[in-house]
This record gives structure tokens, C-alpha cells and sequence, in this order.
């Protein structure tokens, strides 16, 4: 693990079937916003997010999740991917869960481990600096 750069060790790239998974830019994740907020949405009104564990996925949250947003999470694996959404549409089914799977592991820890550093210690804002004084 010493060779490998630490850039490596934070964003690894995952392989499914011949594709490379890389974790979102924040390029992409502006690209994808929109289709995210409809996909969450879409599982919020059907109270599929309060009980995910973002560690941990049922298989039936998943099934659950392709019946009601499956267009968009197509969209958002095609952009992750970068592969025309027909080709995607040709993936065996365990190498599409698969895919799906690592897109979520990987960016869902990419977040929570970006935002959780940022969040432990308080922001400091103008009023802050005025209240020092």
C-alpha cells in the first residue's frame, strides 16, 4: 500500500466487467444534481430513505430503487461511466448491480468522508470574526 499514491487510496477506481469506476468529479457531481434530486425524491415519497444505512444496502431497496428511478439512474451511470446509456442497456444484470453497487459504495464514502472533515470544525463566517472583537 506504501506505492500506492495517496490519491490512489482515497478515490480507487473500481473495475466491472471492462469498465473503469471512478469516483464522482465535482464536475459530474453538477452534471448529475438534478437527476440525484429526482432520484431522492422519488425514494423519500416512497420511505425508502429512511431506512438506508449508507454502509449498507438491502437488495430489496435496490429492486425497489431500479422499479421507481430507473431512467435516471441509467442517466447518472451513463455520465459516471462514461458509456452511451444502449450499452449499458446490453450488461448482464450482475454486472449492472454490480456497476450500480460500486457507484454508490464508492461516492457515498467519498462524501461522507469528504463532508465529515469538513464538518468538524465549526465554519467560520464574518459574524464569527465581528464577534472576536
Amino acid at each position: 500500500m506504501a506505492d500506492k499514491a495517496e490519491e490512489q487510496i482515497l478515490f480507487p477506481e473500481i473495475k466491472v466487467g471492462n469498465m473503469i469506476v471512478k469516483p464522482w468529479t465535482f464536475g459530474i457531481l453538477f452534471e448529475i444534481s438534478e437527476l440525484l434530486e429526482i432520484v431522492l425524491d422519488k425514494m423519500n415519497d416512497k420511505g425508502i430513505l429512511e431506512n438506508i444505512n449508507p454502509g449498507m444496502i438491502s437488495y430489496i431497496d435496490i429492486a425497489r430503487i431500479f422499479s421507481i428511478a430507473s431512467s435516471e439512474l441509467l442517466k447518472i451511470i451513463s455520465i459516471t461511466v462514461d458509456k452511451p446509456e444502449e450499452d449499458l442497456r446490453k450488461l448482464t444484470m450482475e454486472d449492472g448491480i454490480k456497476l450500480t453497487l460500486a457507484i454508490y459504495r464508492q461516492n457515498t464514502t467519498v462524501l461522507k468522508n469528504v463532508l465529515s472533515s469538513l464538518f468538524r470544525e465549526p465554519i467560520e463566517t464574518n459574524e464569527t470574526e465581528t464577534n472576536k472583537t
